[in-house]
């Protein structure tokens, strides 16, 4: 029996092999390599966007705590109060300048009860502690805060009391001014029938002089009257007034100065339906004075012609005319000005009276000079509407 024989099948490796693996591991060890150095190329990259992203938080941080820094001095400089009010109606918050307008203690306190500490005269307005404070509050989105400003308006309110008090005793002044120019025509009336009275008359002359001498103390008791009660703030009393009836009044409460002056006045009436809301005495005044006026500015035996027509149904147009010395042409434009007057004796009220009243009516006045001598004064003034049956157009 042959012996087996056993053959080494173990490989054998030829330098060629040998050679080609050594290449394939050193290709892998040089990517490794390159791997691992892109790797700590990229890790050292982002440490240094880490570091700097670090840095740039800090510096955030930093100034976010200087803002908050600056804005807490802020808050603390401001001239006017803060107050954080949460949710629950509690202070959570507030600057020196509110603890000083609204007093201590105010962190922790309702709100409710620092505002009982004074009283609102009004729904922004605060008066605590002899001052007068402006509050205005304003949510602050959905946390249920609000933030409350103060404002000290103690100087401020001061200053507008003196400023209207000031303005009242203009008022006054102007009024009694008022009052004293349009008592002064009948006053001046009565003076000369108590003059005439004073004279041997027939007893029918004596009692119709009476009747004017009341009637002109009726008129300065209904313009005191009127006067008081635009004081009073009740404004003067107002109905339908006619056209016809305030001019008719106006002319008997000149007739003093009329018979003086021996002067004609001649009435061209559009008749009684003309009618207007406001107040008959103050248009008799107005329209005494333009009458009284027209006779001061004739020399002699003045001619006084008063017109009243209706324009397109809505407007009366009254007019005044005279034949005197007309007005002068660098005062025309300004003869409505209080205290402006072309006469020695004159104080610069009367027009200006008359035109304030004829304002307060609803309507205008203009002065012109006549081509043949005189002055005209033209007023008018919104109406109720009438018919047309009974409508003028001028």
């Amino acid at each position: 029996m042959k012996a087996m024989e056993y053959t080494d099948h173990l490989p054998s490796f030829t330098p060629e092999v040998v050679s080609l693996e050594q290449a394939t591991l050193d290709r892998a060890g040089q990517a490794l390599e390159t791997t691992h150095a892109a790797m700590a190329q990229q890790i050292a990259r982002l440490t240094a966007e880490l570091e700097a992203a670090r840095l740039a938080r800090r510096e955030e941080h930093a100034e976010r705590g200087h803002l908050l820094t600056r804005l807490a001095s802020l808050l603390d400089a401001l001239p006017g109060g803060v107050v954080i009010v949460d949710s629950t109606g509690k202070i959570t918050e507030s600057n020196p300048q509110a603890e000083r307008l609204l007093g201590e203690p105010l962190e922790g306190e309702d709100w409710s009860a620092v505002e009982a500490r004074g009283y609102y005269p009004d729904e922004t307005t605060l008066e605590i502690h002899g001052r007068r404070l402006s509050i205005e509050a304003t949510h602050l989105g959905e946390n249920g805060e609000t933030v409350v400003l103060i404002s000290d308006i103690t100087r401020h309110h001061t200053l507008q009391d003196e400023a209207s008090r000031k303005q009242r005793l203009v008022a006054l002044g102007e009024m009694a001014a008022r009052l004293a120019h349009q008592i002064r025509t009948p006053l001046s009336s009565t003076l000369l029938y108590l003059t005439l009275l004073e004279s041997d008359l027939p007893k029918d002359q004596r009692q119709n002089i009476c009747g004017d001498v009341r009637s002109h103390l009726q008129h300065m008791e209904a313009l005191i009257t009127s006067m008081l009660g635009f004081v009073k703030g009740q404004g003067n009393v107002t109905g339908q007034v006619g056209i016809e009836a305030v001019l008719q009044d106006a002319v008997q409460s000149c007739t003093a100065d009329i018979e003086h002056r021996h002067a004609t006045v001649i009435v061209d009436s559009c008749g009684p339906a003309p009618h207007l809301e406001g107040c008959h005495d103050d248009l008799v005044a107005a329209f005494s004075n333009l009458i009284t006026n027209a006779i001061d500015a004739s020399n002699s035996e003045p001619n006084i012609t008063i017109k009243s027509r209706i324009r397109n149904n809505r407007l009366a147009v009254i007019q005044i005319a005279d034949r005197g010395c007309g007005i002068p042409a660098q005062a025309i434009d300004r003869i409505f000005d209080p205290f402006f007057t072309t006469r020695a004796a004159g104080n610069g009220l009367g027009l200006a009276v008359v035109a304030g009243t004829v304002t307060q009516h609803g309507g205008t006045i203009r002065a012109v000079n006549r081509p043949g001598g005189g002055a005209e004064f033209t007023v008018l003034l919104p109406i109720t509407p009438v018919s047309e049956a009974q409508a003028e157009v001028v």
